[in-house]
């Protein structure tokens, strides 16, 4: 019985160990989401009561193997006790794919040194105002507003969770919208 048992965990350890190195000699994708070198948000739409921004994120593949980035979604971190004035409403989509049901489309992003060996993810962020007031008026307490961006992403290791920050400034926002800011 214990020969069984010894013989099993070395077949387990033995496969393992092969993985490992085909692993280690053929590589694997590596995901770079490049939101620190995002591009400046723009202003896509400006109403009475709601501005849309966006900015543009490259998500290269310096890896070796093809990767999967399944799903990528933001996360607006302005809490009611650090500014009420707007509903803050954020999404990414893919670049020539955009969807009305904010859904992101799973895609493909190639091995490093191939054509499609990078994407770019659009962010769009829209402010309404919760007050009644213009949205210009509004803006002028505004305060900055990280944005987590949460992508799940896949090659030959097992899925994983990731996350990257940036920041839309208060300043960056008051000049889009061309107000200046309260003191």
């Amino acid at each position: 019985m214990s020969t069984i048992i010894l013989s099993i965990i070395l077949i387990i350890l033995v496969l393992y160990l092969l993985y490992t190195m085909m692993v280690a000699l053929i590589g694997d994708a590596k995901i770079n989401f490049k939101a620190d070198k995002h591009s400046p948000f723009i202003v896509d739409k400006l109403t009475d009561n709601s501005i849309s921004l966006s900015t543009l994120i490259n998500v290269t593949n310096e890896g070796k193997q093809c990767g999967t980035i399944m799903d990528c979604y933001v996360r607006q971190l302005l809490p009611y006790e650090q500014f009420d004035g707007v509903k803050v409403e954020a999404k990414a989509e893919l670049k020539g794919a955009p969807r009305e049901d904010d859904y992101f489309e799973a895609t493909l992003i190639q091995k490093q040194g191939t054509k499609e060996d990078n994407i770019d993810i659009i962010i769009r962020v829209t402010l309404t105002d919760r007050k009644g007031q213009n949205i210009r008026e509004t803006l002028k307490k505004i305060v900055d507003i990280p944005l987590d961006i949460v992508y799940q992403h896949a090659a030959r290791y097992p899925w994983k969770i990731s996350k990257e920050t940036i920041v839309l400034p208060a300043e960056e926002i008051a000049r889009l919208a061309n107000i200046k800011l309260d003191d």
